[in-house]
């Protein structure tokens, strides 16, 4: 019965693990966004933190909650143009009717100008620093006219795109505004764009995923700790032993698995050891995680056989596992860790028969696949 709990226990936590990721689209980032640093009036940091998820959303990529989930991260700050506290602050209320707000040169070309119920905007790119300004108010012919108004009532809201995983800045983007209405909602929108479009492409990879092979032949290194009981009651730890697999995927999420294995089998009370060849067939579920990972839960048979014939064990077992695989960086397969547990149909004996018990064991595999013929996206 306990072994019982423990196998569903086990099949449980499988299932529940691959159950909750995703495969990431391709041309899909997942973008991490950091609180906003500095400070401008009220609500501003809320305002532009939460637009920024909103932008990353509305252009098809996924906000993460954890920078360890993120391809990229989205690092914003506000800081008022002066450099200090803002002298005059606008209230939040602000209408945008303001006199002599944010002015420009009435000499403007081509013109800016309003109109009842119509208000212009405009912005000036100098380098990777783009000034959103507003073309309500007086002349503002005079370029000192204009800088003391922009220290005095604007702030820079700076986003930067770093890469998640180095911490290298990718891009950086720098707008002045003055108050967060549409407009500026507008250029926040253009600035995610325009770094999201700059993200370097990813260098081409000639041998292609490793994790999305149609082929694959794995060596491993065994650790099976078995455990007798009814009539010989015992654990054992000393079972090594070696594997010889081939696994075809037949789908792109199924694969078929089977092949060879050579392990220890030691009975103390008799002092009789044997080597076990095992021949296990397995049905796998494929599925790859982030851009480096892959899970493959699975359950099958195995034949076994007796190599000296001094113990007599079960014909068949059953077994489930899940296999954890990480891709090298060459692309060549993947390094695997397989734990799986296993259970014998019917009971083993030595002494001709005499002397029969019953036998599980929990396995613990690490080693290497090699991926052969790229499956086509």
């Amino acid at each position: 019965m306990r072994k019982l709990a423990f196998f569903t226990v086990f099949f449980l936590v499988c299932f529940s693990l691959f159950g909750q990721t995703t495969e990431q689209k391709p041309n899909e980032y997942k973008i991490f966004v950091f609180p906003i640093a500095g400070y401008g009036r009220e609500k501003d940091n809320d305002y532009f933190y939460k637009q920024l998820g909103y932008e990353v959303f509305f252009q098809h990529h996924v906000v993460v909650e954890s920078q360890g989930d993120s391809n990229y991260i989205f690092k914003g700050t506000i800081e008022p143009v002066g450099g200090g506290p803002i002298k005059k602050p606008i209230p939040d209320h602000f209408d945008g009717q303001k006199e002599n707000y944010n002015a420009i040169s009435e000499k403007a070309s081509p013109p800016v100008k309003n109109s009842p119920g119509r208000r212009e905007y405009f912005s000036i790119e100098k380098s990777e620093e783009i000034y959103f300004l507003d073309s309500k108010g007086g002349d503002g012919s005079s370029s000192s006219e204009i800088k003391a108004q922009m220290e005095e009532e604007g702030y820079y809201f700076t986003l930067e795109l770093l890469d998640s995983g180095s911490g290298e800045v990718l891009g950086k983007k720098k707008m002045l505004f003055f108050v967060t209405d549409a407009s500026v909602s507008k250029l926040v929108s253009i600035i995610v764009y325009d770094l999201l479009s700059d993200i370097p492409p990813a260098s081409p990879n000639k041998r292609g995923d490793s994790r999305d092979r149609w082929m694959y032949f794995e060596t491993s290194l065994l650790w099976m700790p078995k455990i007798y009981y009814d009539g010989y009651d015992e654990i054992s730890l000393l079972g090594l032993g070696m594997k010889l697999g081939f696994e075809f995927h037949f789908t792109r999420f199924m694969s078929l698995a089977v092949g060879a294995q050579a392990t220890q089998e030691y009975i103390s009370v008799y002092n009789v050891t044997d080597f076990m060849l095992e021949a296990p067939v397995s049905i796998k579920y494929v599925l790859n995680l982030d851009n480096n990972y892959s899970l493959e839960p699975y359950g099958g048979v195995s034949f076994n056989y007796s190599i000296t014939s001094k113990i007599q064990p079960s014909d068949y077992s059953w077994f489930a596992g899940v296999q954890f695989g990480i891709k090298d960086s060459s692309e060549t397969g993947m390094f695997v860790i397989d734990p799986r547990f296993s259970m014998d149909f019917s009971n083993s004996s030595v002494l001709d028969g005499n002397f029969e018990y019953k036998r599980c064991s929990i396995q613990l595999g690490v080693g290497y696949k090699f991926g052969f013929i790229q499956k086509k996206k």
